[in-house]
């Protein structure tokens, strides 16, 4: 199990299973949302997540037709989303208070970069969202 929480504590999950994958994307959005040259997240079954503490003050923007974003409405830390009906999770990484057991495997969206950030590591790089 690995658990994480906001910045100011009042919200906590938990997700009960193996992370499925852990990645980075530099798409606007992302690097808006984290103030950041990316955004890293862990996927996950969403059947296995569960909110501990702080559920209802979790806020929710649509910040595009396909994707939603979550955050604390207190201290405005990134939250996990639950997509495809609850069948899947995405989990801001930063917000994680355990080692998750993986480690990052691509970066994508990497055609819209941050042109002040170089990648210098050797994971594999898709311009859109990876296959």
């Amino acid at each position: 199990m690995i658990r994480g929480s906001c910045l100011c504590g009042q919200v906590r999950y938990a997700l009960a299973s193996a992370p499925q994958a852990l990645n980075h994307c530099h798409c606007s959005m992302c690097r808006k949302a984290h103030g950041a040259a990316f955004g890293s997240f862990v996927h996950g079954d969403g059947t296995r997540f569960r909110w501990l503490a702080g559920a209802d003050l979790v806020q929710r923007y649509v910040s595009s037709p396909e994707r939603e974003r979550a955050f604390c409405g207190i201290c405005g830390s990134s939250m996990p989303v639950l997509d495809d009906g609850g069948a899947h999770v995405v989990i801001p990484a930063g917000t994680l208070d355990d080692d998750p057991g993986i480690r990052p495997s691509l970066h994508g969206h990497v055609a819209s970069h941050a042109p002040w950030h170089e990648i210098t590591d050797s994971l594999p790089q898709h311009d859109d969202s990876p296959p």
